[in-house]
């Protein structure tokens, strides 16, 4: 195997080997309100859920780039968070993930990215800012820590207040997603993404079965 020592590296190459190495990234399309009131939506696949009492997830969010024509500035998700304290997670599947990716263009602030790419908004019930009518699952959600680890880079820790789950998505007698009707699309490195088309079932044994149980 190749050895790669992280030092030394710029930080894009770094980036390109992280994110080649973890795959599939779940998707965050977040959806922020600015002082203007304009609807911002943004991509992001350094996100992942944290625990459940308090239900907590994480979302790394970086400045704008060279590859942009905002190089150096605060992102609008970042701080229209900041501002409100408060914003919505949709998650993304088969059926949105081309115009959630459009959505990380580097637009101004003054225009909604959803809009921009077809994407329909719709009032959340708990907070103000509004959520993705198409996407399967949404999170409306408050800002519980700001974690800022580097002068690029902060990570967001947000607290699920409420969920919206399509219809056919949930089962009301167990409480559940029905993950089997749950198209999610994952991230891969660079512009790659695939489909959870194809799933096996594993479950952890319980080492000792007269005192635990398997979790279905």
């Amino acid at each position: 195997m190749t050895h790669i020592a992280m030092a030394g590296l710029t930080t894009r190459q770094k980036y390109w080997l992280i994110t080649g190495s973890v795959g599939p990234r779940p998707i965050a399309l977040v959806t922020t309100l600015g002082k203007s009131g304009v609807c911002n939506a943004a991509p992001y696949s350094a996100f992942n859920y944290m625990g459940e009492d308090p239900p907590l997830f994480a979302i790394a969010v970086d400045h704008y780039g060279d590859e942009s024509h905002r190089p150096g500035e605060v992102k609008d998700t970042l701080r229209n968070i900041l501002d409100r304290q408060e914003f919505v997670v949709n998650m993304v599947d088969e059926a949105i993930v081309e115009r959630a990716v459009k959505c990380g263009s580097d637009l101004p602030a003054e225009m909604s990215e959803a809009e921009a790419v077809g994407l329909s908004l719709t009032p959340s019930q708990s907070v103000a800012v509004p959520r993705v009518a198409e996407a399967p699952i949404s999170w409306e959600c408050r800002l519980y820590k700001v974690f800022e680890f580097s002068a690029q880079r902060s990570i967001v820790f947000g607290e699920i207040v409420s969920m919206h789950i399509r219809d056919e998505l949930f089962d009301n007698e167990k409480l559940r997603v029905r993950v089997d009707r749950f198209d999610p699309v994952g991230r891969l490195g660079g512009p790659n993404y695939c489909r959870a088309s194809e799933r096996m079932r594993i479950q952890v044994p319980t080492y000792l079965p007269s005192v635990g149980v398997a979790r279905e």
